[in-house]
């Protein structure tokens, strides 16, 4: 009996042009594999349960990765809430630590889990954090810290009122950028100090409005070759940083392009990676000119990354995030997962 043999697929996997005019040695439908650089497949990635079955409780949001641990947060009216570390993984030994905010004691902590995490970034072996436990009517930052000897967490209050409160943060440069409450500037803090927003001629704003239209707003931040990239859901803002704030200066716009999505933007590789309005996408340079471009990366996958803006909600003039992107970094891959169906957002 005749057969026909498919060994080349270095087309990869195509799902945005139907057969008759997709391209050479290219895949329609690719179940549990990958196609790798070269056109050999590859088992995807899996998730695994650890080892013990750890589970975390409703009362702790986010999950971050900084000085060998796991970080979680929470924030409410408790003294303290009794936890310190626990090993997540009893194979690895991998441990997650709290984070936690006492705004007073008159609270119970099993209502926290009404708590939401606004945002976080890392600060040398710590992370800085912005949480509300109110859905926005009142907000609590915090510069976190680990001691490695006894897995304990200590959290130093910001009290500055220039910190913004939308934790749309990205630390670079010796510095904390944020984005305003407005969305119209990117506040950054003292070199060296993101409890202090406000020392002149150290702290201050980036006047990013000026450079993009009227109805839009900052929506998520990101390093780009050692610069600031600020997103609008409609351009991107390429800032030059420096210790001196008036040596800060903008290098270019992208237009065209951005997106909704803070938390969706991932640097991976030298390059940044993030959900558009018209699916995942990447800023990068091209081989043959010194700017910068947007590249639709996202093509082969499209008609499954479609970004609704149901995928965010608005609260107090800032985003809850409900979008998740993650460096795969051992698989060169970039992860990116919403709630429910994608498709219907």
């Amino acid at each position: 009996m005749a057969s026909v043999t498919f060994d080349r697929f270095d087309g990869g996997l195509l799902l945005a042009r139907p057969s008759s005019v997709a391209p050479a040695n290219s895949l329609r439908k690719l179940i549990n594999m990958d196609v790798q650089p070269g056109g050999w497949l590859r088992s995807r990635a899996k998730w695994r349960r650890t080892v013990g079955g750890f589970e975390l409780g409703p009362q702790w949001k986010g999950l971050e990765s900084n000085a060998g641990y796991l970080w979680t947060f929470a924030c409410w009216d408790v003294a303290s809430t009794g936890k310190i570390s626990d090993i997540v993984d009893l194979d690895t030994g991998d441990r997650i630590v709290y984070a936690f905010i006492s705004t007073g004691t008159g609270g119970n902590f099993v209502e926290a889990s009404r708590t939401r995490l606004m945002g976080v970034t890392r600060w040398n072996n710590g992370l800085l954090a912005a949480l509300t436990p109110d859905e926005g009517s009142t907000y609590h930052r915090a510069l976190f810290s680990v001691n490695t000897a006894t897995h304990t967490v200590t959290g130093t209050p910001v009290t500055d009122v220039n910190m913004p409160n939308t934790g749309v943060m990205t630390t670079a440069g010796g510095r904390v950028f944020a984005a305003s409450d407005d969305g119209q500037t990117v506040r950054f803090c003292k070199v060296g100090d993101p409890t202090d927003w406000t020392t002149p001629g150290n702290a201050g704003f980036l006047p990013v409005s000026q450079h993009f239209g009227s109805g839009q707003g900052v929506y998520g931040l990101g390093q780009y070759q050692g610069k600031l990239a600020v997103f609008t859901d409609q351009s991107i803002q390429l800032w030059v940083i420096d210790p001196d704030p008036t040596a800060m200066a903008l290098e270019r716009v992208v237009d065209g392009v951005g997106t909704r999505h803070h938390t969706s933007i991932v640097s991976l590789y030298g390059d940044l990676l993030f959900l558009s309005e018209t699916g995942v996408r990447s800023l990068t340079t091209l081989a043959n000119a010194l700017f910068p471009t947007d590249v639709d990366v996202g093509l082969p996958i499209k008609p499954f990354t479609k970004s609704p803006e149901q995928l965010v909600r608005f609260i107090n003039g800032s985003l809850a995030p409900a979008v998740t992107g993650i460096a795969a970094g051992p698989f060169s891959q970039y992860w990116v997962s919403a709630p429910g169906r994608w498709a219907e957002g």
